[in-house]
């Protein structure tokens, strides 16, 4: 206990610490001027002059030219030295940017192959949907207020026998609706925006002829009678290549970006427990380039 309170010794270890501490520094600043020079020419003069006009709609003068490339060595050399001393280690933001600017490189490597015309035609065949027309229906329908009744789906229920049997005409069978009893000619997509899509699928898989229901929509319960119906149809490839070559970039993109992530997930190895399973669910496999 005596020796710990000797000022010799203090006087030691503080010299032994201030020591190994310059030690350390001056080999970091050795390893500093061994590694790779920062470099800035022609290209980053350029890139900043461009970069410059776009936005102020004119050239940098001299000075705010050097200030610019003043500001980009100084960038430079504090993420050197911000690497250097592991600022980019366990970085969401860094980490975030670095996937990102890979992901940009993936997209577009995926960007540089263009199909032939028989694969646009392929696409087209085998992905009608974004190329269709879609198809429209018309019908009548007979609504039933949940709010006005007891019980609105018993109700419907004993007007589609009397309706079935043709002792009712619909016209005074329900309630009054906002939107009318009569539709004509209207697509699912519309009809999902008025009733819900639940309600219009189900309208949608009616074939034509006799009373329907009753079908639950966001209102309540409607009985159904289809009129007339048209099919959907394919357009013709000719009058749609620009939007199937769109369709098929895209595609490409992502089935590219997915198999490459699924290669670095095998290349590097991923663990995961039993919950983030079962939240991931099964990998869909890459596919395989073949000749």
């Amino acid at each position: 206990m005596i020796l710990l309170r000797e000022p010799l010794l203090h006087f030691g270890v503080i010299g032994a610490i201030l020591f190994g501490g310059y030690s350390w520094l001056n080999d970091r600043q050795t390893e500093a001027t061994a590694a790779e020079p920062i470099r800035i020419g022609e290209g980053d003069v350029r890139w900043l002059k461009q970069t410059w006009s776009s936005q102020w709609l004119r050239e940098p003068t001299a000075d705010e030219l050097k200030g610019l490339v003043d500001d980009l060595l100084n960038e430079k050399v504090m993420a050197r030295e911000a690497q250097e001393i592991g600022l980019d280690k366990d970085d969401t933001i860094i980490r975030r940017r670095l996937a990102q600017k890979l992901k940009f490189l993936v997209e577009d490597t995926a960007q540089l192959a263009e199909p032939t015309e028989a694969e646009l035609r392929q696409f087209h065949a085998a992905n009608p949907a974004p190329f269709e027309t879609p198809g429209k229906l018309s019908f009548r329908q007979v609504y039933f207020n949940p709010e006005h009744r007891k019980d609105a789906a018993a109700d419907a229920t004993a007007a589609l026998g009397a309706l079935s049997a043709n002792t009712e005409d619909g016209s005074t069978a329900g309630d009054r609706l906002l939107f009318g009893d009569s539709f004509a000619d209207t697509d699912e997509l519309a009809l999902s925006g008025m009733f819900g899509a639940d309600f219009a699928r189900a309208v949608f898989a009616l074939e034509a002829g006799g009373w329907q229901g009753p079908m639950k929509s966001g209102y309540g319960f409607h009985l159904v009678l289809v009129t007339q119906r048209t099919a959907t149809t394919l357009k013709p490839f000719e009058t749609v290549r620009d939007a199937v070559l769109s369709e098929w970039r895209s595609a490409k993109q992502t089935e590219v970006s997915r198999d490459y992530l699924i290669a670095l997930r095998n290349k590097y190895g991923v663990e995961l427990d039993d919950t983030t399973k079962a939240v991931l669910g099964p990998e869909p496999a890459p596919k395989v380039a073949t000749q």
